[in-house]
Order: C-alpha cells, then sequence, then structure tokens
C-alpha cells in the first residue's frame, strides 16, 4: 500500500494532513464531540488528551504517512476553512485492500460531508494506489453510517460479532461493507475532485 498524495480537493471539501500547530483545535473538537462519539468509536474511550499528546500523535500521523503504514487527513470546509472532521486509509485487511474510517464534528453533520469523503478516499484507494478492494466497518446501530456506503455502490457482504459488549451486555455487531475495483462508479457531484502530492504545510 503506498499513497503519494498529501491534499485532496472534493466539491466542497479540503483533505490534507494535520500539522502539530493544529493540536489545540483538534483538542478542542474532539472534546465537544466526545459524547456523540463514544457509543461509534472505540478509540474515543482514551479521550480526553491533553493538547501535548495531541501534538504528539498529529506527528506520529505523518510519520504513518511517510512510512506508509496508514494514511490521516484532517477535513475542512474548501470556502470557510472551518473544521470538520477527520479521516483515515488503513492497510490492516490485507494486501489489495483499504479500510476507510472517518468521524465528523456534530456541527457539520448533515451536509453530505462523510459522503463526499468517502467517495475521494474509496476513488483515490482504486485510481491512485492501485488498490483492488475497500472495506468500511460500521457499527449495527449507527444507521446513518451505513446509509453512505450504500449510496456509493458498496456492497453489505456481512455482519460479524465483537467481544466487545454494548450497555444492555449485548455482543456488538458490525457490518462489513465491500467495494471492488470494477465495481467504481463515478458520482458526477464529486468528480470535480482533484488530488495533489504536495508538502505537508499545503
Amino acid at each position: 500500500m503506498k499513497n503519494t498524495i498529501t491534499r485532496i480537493e472534493t466539491p466542497n471539501l479540503i483533505l490534507r494532513l494535520f500539522v502539530p500547530e493544529e493540536a489545540q483545535l483538534l483538542k478542542e473538537r474532539l472534546d465537544d464531540n466526545l459524547e456523540i462519539m463514544m457509543p461509534w468509536i472505540p478509540w474515543a474511550k482514551d479521550e480526553p488528551e491533553p493538547v501535548d499528546k495531541k501534538r504528539e500523535r498529529i506527528r506520529s500521523w505523518i510519520g504513518d504517512f511517510f512510512s506508509n503504514k496508514e494514511y490521516a487527513y484532517g477535513v475542512f470546509e474548501k470556502e470557510s476553512g472551518d473544521f470538520v472532521g477527520s479521516s483515515n486509509l488503513f492497510g490492516r485487511r490485507g494486501k489489495g485492500t483499504t479500510e476507510i474510517g472517518y468521524w465528523m464534528d456534530h456541527l457539520q453533520t448533515g451536509k453530505g460531508y462523510a459522503t463526499e469523503v468517502t467517495y475521494a478516499l474509496t476513488k483515490l484507494s482504486f485510481e491512485h494506489m492501485g488498490i483492488e478492494k475497500v472495506l468500511l466497518y460500521i457499527d449495527e446501530r449507527n444507521a446513518a453510517s451505513q446509509r453512505i456506503p450504500a449510496k456509493l455502490g458498496f456492497t453489505h457482504e456481512y455482519t460479524y460479532r465483537e467481544l466487545a459488549k454494548d450497555e444492555n451486555g449485548d455482543r456488538l455487531k458490525f457490518q462489513v461493507w465491500v467495494m471492488f475495483a470494477e465495481e467504481f462508479k463515478k458520482v458526477d457531484k464529486f468528480e470535480s475532485v482533484n488530488f495533489k502530492t504536495t508538502g505537508i504545510w499545503n
């Protein structure tokens, strides 16, 4: 898995590497979203972190990006520059695959941004990274997130149970959504997506 694209411009968004100077911003937005994120995102239980830890984490994301371990992008509105969320491409599901992950600031939901991000990272995987299979793992309780891969043409292949349990003591269930390269179809309203290889400050 190799990715040289450090900046992605979509019709409404810019996806780019975080920089250490944005540690305070990231912390503030995460802290404000923790209650909403807690049921869906396992690492949210480790929050809140101090700002120094966030700065270290951003540096590690940059290192991971250029080491081709995984790729973290901050998501910002193109017009206003406002923070929207964070997105990731993981290679942990095996050779020839990527897994998409993201979280959106609750102040920015309802605008279709998660769908726009998912489309951009899917297109990046197939057209610039030579990936054959893109996956999303979505908590079965999270109906809003399930609609995103469904809209883009992903297939819900199966649901599995985890060791972890919910507040009622039931095992958590996750849906696995899959798209293969030959199944990717362009979505006209997102097709002005532009991929760039730049310095981390751009």
